[in-house]
């Protein structure tokens, strides 16, 4: 009977959203299949955001993704795309570091997945330490993981138990 509760709970312990306040900038982070430039795009519609930071995994899936915002609303002149390539969240926390300041941000939005969101929430606060640059972490709103369901999928259990995984090897600097 209780177990619905624990699972729930372990799930809910991934995903935080802070509280939505206006920023320079929405950074999508990749590694999706189009719902962060999606969430961007609606945070540039509302209002909350005028430009959009791309964090670079390689050409085409860059073009690809500023493509997308484009289609949704982001005019080419606000997209930017991190210098560096990154491979994991903590090289695309230190790339849109870099880009924040190169552009004079002041704070950012960052839209990853649900059960992303407190990893990104640990790696971006630490690396963005003493910038002045404030962040805030966005879960993308219509996302197939939720905190009361996750573990009914194999695709859930494997997200849920490598985000547990990775914040370990993060926190003891393995990662």
């Amino acid at each position: 009977l209780g177990l619905p509760l624990v699972m729930r709970g372990i799930g809910g312990l991934l995903i935080v959203a802070d509280p939505l306040k206006k920023a320079d900038a929405a950074v999508a982070l990749s590694g999706d299949k189009g719902e962060r430039i999606q969430e961007a795009a609606q945070l540039y519609e509302q209002g909350y955001v005028r430009l959009l930071f791309l964090t670079n995994v390689d050409d085409v899936t860059v073009r690809n993704m500023e493509s997308d915002a484009n289609d949704l609303g982001f005019p080419y002149k606000k997209i930017f795309v991190t210098d560096a390539v990154v491979s994991n969240t903590v090289e695309e926390a230190k790339a849109v570091l870099h880009l924040a300041e190169d552009r004079k941000v002041t704070s950012i939005i960052v839209i990853t997945d649900p059960f992303h969101t407190l990893r990104t929430r640990i790696i971006f606060h630490d690396q963005f330490r003493g910038s002045g640059i404030s962040v805030q972490v966005r879960p993308v709103r219509e996302h197939w993981y939720r905190s009361n369901t996750w573990w009914k999928t194999a695709e859930g259990r494997e997200y849920t138990w490598q985000e547990y995984v990775k914040i370990f090897l993060y926190k003891f600097g393995i990662f």
